[in-house]
């Protein structure tokens, strides 16, 4: 029995100013690009069965170009007969009721079973003579929602594989939390319990949490946290009841995070030399990447030229300069700078402000703007 789990694909999704010669978004065709990539792959190996964790499309109302593209993909699927469970993320969820769900699209589509009810459901699916269980929890508009439903989540014993599907961060492991307003946090002990697997989507890297516990990541970067991670997705196969995985990396765009430059004691001249060489090392063209600026005096960082870094840099996707200034009075204040955001009138509020939790709203508040500076720019 084989199995293609993924998650986080984010149809719809925009970012940066780039353009294709049709006029369309570079980064949303790339998203499109990764999960065309999937289906050819699911068509040529024939699963039995594709669970997709949560986050298929990036918004509540993606464009028309997004919805058109993910049914005729889906619809590829469901004309060999591929069973394709999709569950509700937290990206795709409404938060009001009337507004309706995206998903509503996939009701009537053959072997397409989308799960956006806000609560817990099972399907029973008989694959070779083997039944499978798949207990599944979609995004929930409130805690208690989700709190409930977790505890109907329990091994059917008349199985004879089961899983358990769901879409959130996993509690108490901070570094699985997205820092989304409305992502939904899954209790550590749903780890241990009798499943045979366990499908989770939200958090973007590939990353085992128990023998039985993935997340498959994104199958796209969409932010530099994850820059160097590779995307892709989980094959599984169960055989005499033993499970076998595997990360099928799929091929996307280079977004690269580039290994600092420390500029204390290095002159104007001295950091622009080594930017351009950092640049001409990585060979810009078609690619996305980041230059961190570290220990910068604030004096310096003035008085870079960044229309010579951005000609050497005019064949990229997209780049940015971040920068650790160290001001004159001697404290150093980091910025996550794109070259004339928003970032440095924050950060310069946040370092004037006098509450125990600065660090935590410093990033915070940069991570957020970052996110929406990235989706302005696509528009």
């Amino acid at each position: 029995m084989k199995i293609l789990h993924i998650a986080d694909t984010h149809l719809g999704y925009s970012a940066y100013r780039k353009t294709t010669k049709e006029g369309i978004n570079q980064r949303e065709v790339d998203v499109y690009n990764a999960f065309q990539n999937f289906i050819d792959y699911a068509l040529e190996i024939k699963p039995d069965l594709i669970i997709h964790a949560g986050d298929l499309f990036d918004s509540v109302r993606p464009n028309n170009r997004a919805i058109t593209f993910a049914i005729k993909q889906i619809l590829r699927l469901s004309k060999q007969k591929i069973p394709f469970l999709v569950i509700a993320g937290n990206h795709e969820h409404p938060k009001l009721k009337e507004t309706g769900h995206i998903f509503s699209v996939f009701d009537h589509i053959e072997h397409v079973y989308p799960i956006y009810n806000v609560k817990y459901e099972k399907k029973s699916f008989d694959f070779n003579n083997k039944k499978i269980v798949i207990q599944i929890i979609p995004q929930c508009e409130i805690k208690k929602e989700f709190n409930d439903s977790l505890k109907k989540v329990k091994a059917d014993s008349s199985a004879d594989y089961n899983i358990f599907v769901t879409h959130g961060a996993v509690a108490g492991i901070k570094v699985f939390t997205m820092n989304e307003f409305n992502e939904l946090f899954i209790p550590v002990k749903v780890l241990s319990q009798n499943f045979d697997y366990i499908a989770l989507g939200h958090y973007h890297t590939y990353t085992k949490l128990a023998n039985n516990a993935y997340y498959s990541g994104s199958t796209e970067h969409f932010t530099f946290a994850d820059a160097n991670d590779k995307k892709g997705f989980i094959k599984l196969e169960f055989l005499n009841g033993k499970l076998k995985h595997e990360f099928i990396e799929l091929k996307i765009r280079s977004m690269i995070d580039l290994e600092p430059i420390k500029c204390l004691n290095l002159k104007l001249d001295e950091i622009i030399n080594k930017i351009k060489e950092l640049i001409k090392n990585i060979n810009p063209k078609d690619k996305i990447f980041r230059i961190t600026l570290e220990e910068i005096p604030a004096h310096v960082y003035r008085g870079l030229d960044f229309r010579e870094i951005k000609k050497i840099s005019n064949e990229a996707i997209h780049f940015e300069i971040r920068t650790n200034l160290v001001k004159e009075r001697g404290l150093k204040t980091t910025i996550n700078s794109k070259i004339g955001s928003l970032t440095n009138e924050y950060n310069e509020f946040i370092e004037n402000q006098n509450f125990k939790e600065k660090e935590i709203l410093l990033k915070l508040g940069l991570n957020y703007i970052e996110k929406i500076e990235s989706k302005v720019e696509g528009k």
